[in-house]
């Protein structure tokens, strides 16, 4: 019977090596090297540090009196569209972002222990291009969510726990949107059949924003023996009223009515009073990143071998973002084209093996896929949102009376075909072209860290 539901356990392994990879996700599954290597299973993984960072009733059954972990890695996240009309592929930049992770616990007997965490459950990043179309409805984002929190966990019975984490999470967005304005004879005065155009500005609105809010998770474990456990954790969402600042970004651009022919001699001084005598707005809307439950089973096959399943509902309906912000000049208020972003809740899951190879080597490996966070309309290289899929690996090695590890996961977008990512815009206003773009996208993350028991 035991041999009969390890393979049952390699079974779900080679069923979820056959997911076709989707796209990026704005969430990571891990901070830390070991929750990386799992791909974000592990909410039933007892006597691991890492695990209860995605659990707290996990806490109770770590051994010894305490312990902790330090780690430090990267997340780099890359976009692209390939307009069918020419071939040509735009991809983003600014890519690269540092990740850190702590965790500790502290035992207090057999049915209670304390624990702290320090992650990065949200991180989104980018720059378009500036000749592509889609720069009118974002040409830069920046989101992140760094979260502390302090943890509880209660042992009702050996084989019975229950955990509660209460915390904080720093709530940072940077967006980026391209506008034009038409420029015309005296700009300090709309235009006019007397006051004529003479060709457009471009310029960038930076809106930033930052909030302290609070967070909270609760989990569950239930053993069903020595070698089942069954448990589930509940994240809560994070709201915040960001209250951005807005600005005017870098140098600005000229072009002729047409939108992309030379401007004529002489109007960069009219351009530039043009922008002079405008003022940027702020974006109204609060920003909201979503929760997630998440339940697991995970089997301890033999003394070498352990492997869990998880399953996760992530609430993304509930997302919000800002509004992009807008430019009033003389002759008017200046919008992006961009529409209200359609976010969409689903289901994922993670599946991850472990292997004991000798007493100082750990293997780890995993498989994810997350659902999507934004209707296809919405989609786009600099936001991701469509259905993601993860494949990991990692290793740990015993050294100085703790673990040195090492995670990697690799992420790779699903192909979506749109007809909103490209347009123009001239003095008559910003009008999608139709033409079909693909959409993909991909992504890496890693991390090395060390744990130790006191």
């Amino acid at each position: 019977m035991t041999h009969r539901r390890g393979w049952m356990g390699l079974a779900a392994l080679a069923v979820m090596a056959g997911v076709p990879l989707r796209a990026q996700s704005p969430w990571l599954p891990a901070s830390d090297p070991v929750g990386i290597a799992r791909s974000g299973a592990g909410v039933a993984y007892g006597r691991s540090l890492e695990a209860a960072a995605l659990n707290p009733a996990l806490l109770v059954t770590l051994p010894g009196k305490g312990g902790a972990y330090l780690a430090g890695g990267m997340a780099s996240a890359s976009g692209q569209s390939t307009l069918q009309s020419n071939s040509r592929t735009l991809y983003t930049d600014d890519r690269n972002r540092a990740v850190a992770a702590l965790g500790a616990f502290w035992s207090l007997g057999e049915s209670f222990a304390l624990g702290l965490k320090l992650d990065t459950p949200f991180l989104r990043q980018g720059e378009l291009p500036r000749e592509g179309g889609l720069r009118f409805s974002g040409s830069a984002l920046d989101l992140s969510a760094h979260r502390l929190e302090a943890q509880f966990a209660w042992a009702i019975r050996p084989d019975f726990s229950v955990g509660l984490g209460v915390g904080f999470a720093r709530l940072s967005l940077d967006e980026r949107v391209a506008l034009r304005a038409v420029v015309p004879v005296d700009p300090a005065l709309p235009v006019s059949a007397t006051n004529t155009a003479l060709g457009l500005v471009e310029t960038e609105l930076l809106q930033e924003g930052q909030k302290t809010v609070p967070s909270a998770s609760l989990g569950f474990r239930w053993a069903l023996g020595p070698r089942w456990t069954v448990a589930g954790a509940v994240q809560g969402p994070m709201k915040a009223d960001l209250t951005p600042e807005v600005a005017i970004y870098g140098a600005p651009s000229f072009y002729g009515q047409d939108g992309f022919g030379s401007a004529p001699s002489g109007m960069e001084s009219k351009g530039a009073a043009l922008l002079g005598a405008s003022t940027p707005i702020a974006g109204r809307g609060r920003l909201v990143l979503p929760g997630r439950a998440s339940v697991g089973v995970r089997q301890r096959l033999n003394q070498f071998f352990t492997w869990e399943a998880d399953l996760r509902f992530v609430g993304a309906s509930s997302m919000e973002f800002p509004d992009l912000p807008t430019l009033r000049t003389p002759s008017g208020l200046v919008r992006s084209p961009r529409a209200p972003l359609a976010f969409r809740s689903g289901f994922g899951g993670s599946l991850m093996g472990e292997f004991l190879v000798g007493k100082r080597w750990v293997l780890r490996g995993g498989l994810s896929l997350d659902p999507a966070a934004l209707e296809p309309q919405s989609i786009s290289p600099l936001l991701g949102g469509a259905s993601s899929a993860g494949f990991s690996a990692g290793v740990g090695y015993a050294l100085w009376g703790g673990e040195l590890s090492v995670g990697y996961q690799f992420r790779q977008s699903r192909d979506l075909d749109t007809r909103r990512v490209d347009g123009q815009w001239d003095i008559s206003g910003y009008r999608p072209s139709g033409t079909l773009a693909r959409v993909e996208g991909m992504g890496h993350l890693w991390a090395i860290g060390y744990r130790k028991s006191f």
